[in-house]
C-alpha cells in the first residue's frame, strides 16, 4: 500500500511539473530536472534546476532539496545548509512534519517553490519576502523565543529543559505563570513542544546551552 501510495503521489508531482523525472538507485528515489517559477499572476520569472531526495520512509521523514543549477551562491545567509541541502524551513518544523508525514505534491507546494521565489525575491529586493530568519544555534533560539514570547535566552534553556523532563496535562496550572489552566492558555504552544521528538529537544538544549556560554564571555570580554 505504501508503494502504490508513493508511486500515485510523485505522478502527481511529475504531472505538474513535467520537466522534473524520477529517478531510482540503490532504492534511493529522486526527483531531478529543471523546475519554472512564476509570479502571482502566472508570468514565467526564471527556472531552477533541483534534486529532492525522497525519504525512505516515505511520507513520514522530511525529502532534501536541493539547488543544482548554482544561480545564487550556496551560503547559511542564502539558506543553505551544510551538506548543500536547502534550508525550506526551521529545524523544529522538519521534525513535526517529519513524524506527522507528508506528501511529495505538498513538499514542492508548501516549501520548494516557494523557497525559489523567495531566492529570486533576494535576488531583485536585497530583501527576504518573509523577513529572514538566523542560522544555526541563534536561529534555534528565535524559534523558541518566538514559541514562548521570552527574550531570555536562560529561560528559554529552563522551559525546554522543562519540557524535556516533564509531561503537563490540560488541567494544569499553565507554565507561563498566569493563574490559568493550560487548556485556557498556552495549550497551542505545548501542543508543539509535545510533538516535537526527544531528539530534536535535546539537540536543541544543548545547542543553547554553547549559545548562552558564548554570550556570557561576550558580556565580560
Amino acid at each position: 500500500m505504501q508503494k502504490l501510495t508513493l508511486d500515485k503521489d510523485l505522478n502527481e508531482v511529475l504531472d505538474m511539473f513535467p520537466k522534473l523525472k524520477l529517478f531510482e538507485k540503490d532504492k534511493k528515489k529522486t526527483i531531478s530536472g529543471e523546475i519554472d517559477i512564476f509570479d502571482a499572476a502566472g508570468n514565467y520569472v526564471n527556472s531552477f534546476d533541483i534534486n529532492v531526495a525522497v525519504p525512505r520512509n516515505y511520507p513520514h521523514g522530511f525529502p532534501l532539496l536541493f539547488e543544482t543549477s548554482n544561480k545564487f551562491e550556496h551560503i547559511a545567509d542564502r539558506h543553505i545548509n551544510e551538506d548543500g541541502s536547502c534550508c525550506v524551513c526551521s529545524l523544529q518544523e522538519s521534525d513535526l512534519i517529519s513524524q506527522k508525514g507528508i506528501a511529495i505534491k505538498d513538499f514542492f507546494l508548501r516549501y520548494v517553490v516557494p523557497y525559489l521565489a523567495n531566492q529570486l525575491y533576494f535576488d531583485s529586493e536585497e530583501e527576504w519576502a518573509n523577513g529572514d530568519y538566523e542560522h544555526g544555534a541563534e536561529g534555534i533560539l528565535q524559534f523558541y523565543k518566538e514559541l514562548f514570547t521570552m527574550e531570555s535566552t536562560e529561560e528559554v534553556i529552563n522551559l525546554l529543559s522543562f519540557f524535556n523532563t516533564q509531561k503537563m496535562n490540560r488541567n494544569d496550572d499553565c507554565f507561563c505563570g498566569k493563574k490559568e489552566k493550560l487548556k485556557r492558555c498556552h495549550l497551542q504552544t505545548y501542543t508543539i513542544i509535545k510533538d516535537l521528538s526527544k531528539k530534536r529537544i535535546e539537540y536543541d538544549i544543548l545547542a543553547l546551552k554553547w549559545l548562552f556560554k558564548k554570550q556570557l564571555k561576550l558580556k565580560t570580554s
